[in-house]
C-alpha cells in the first residue's frame, strides 16, 4: 500500500511539473523547446515577431512576414488603421498573446488567433481586440502571412 502511494505522489509531481512548462505547441524548459507540431509552434513565434515589429513600428520588417511578391505593394500602416480604426502614429500596443494556432488537414493553411491589448495615446481608451492571422505555406518561400486576408 506504501509503495502504491509513493508510485502515485511520483506521478502527481511529475503531472504537475509537465503542467508548469507545457505551452500550447509543446513543452518548453528554459530555452529548449519539445514540440508537439514544428509548424505550429514556428507559427505561433513567427506571428508574435509580428506583432512586435508592429509594436516597436518596424513596418518594413513587418512586410516581411508577407510573400516575396507581395512585399512591395503592402502598406502596413493602412492595414493596421483599418483593423484598430486608429491612425498608427496614435496606436500604442501594451500586450499581446497568442491564444490558438490551427492547421488545416493538408498542414499548408493555418490560422492563429491572437488577443491584443491598445491603447490610444492622448486620451485613456483601452481596447482588445481579438485577431486571426491566416498564414499559407508557399512552396517557394515556407510560411507566408496573408496580411491584406488577416488586417481586414
Amino acid at each position: 500500500m506504501r509503495r502504491f502511494l509513493v508510485l502515485f505522489g511520483l506521478l502527481l509531481v511529475l503531472a504537475g511539473i509537465l503542467l508548469l512548462f507545457s505551452t500550447r505547441t509543446g513543452l518548453q524548459f528554459g530555452g529548449v523547446r519539445v514540440s508537439t507540431s514544428a509548424d505550429a509552434s514556428f507559427l505561433e513565434e513567427r506571428t508574435v515577431d509580428f506583432l512586435e515589429d508592429i509594436r516597436f513600428k518596424d513596418f518594413e520588417k513587418a512586410a516581411t512576414y508577407h510573400s516575396i511578391e507581395d512585399r512591395k505593394t503592402v502598406k502596413i500602416p493602412e492595414l493596421l488603421e483599418r483593423i484598430f480604426q486608429i491612425r498608427p502614429e496614435f496606436l500604442d500596443i501594451l500586450r499581446y498573446e497568442v491564444l490558438a494556432v490551427e492547421l488545416d488537414r493538408s498542414r499548408t493553411r493555418a490560422r492563429v488567433k491572437t488577443r491584443t491589448v491598445v491603447k490610444l495615446l492622448n486620451s485613456s481608451e483601452i481596447r482588445e481586440p481579438e485577431i486571426i492571422f491566416y498564414w499559407h505555406k508557399d512552396p517557394r518561400d515556407g510560411w507566408v502571412m496573408k496580411l491584406e486576408s488577416s488586417l481586414r
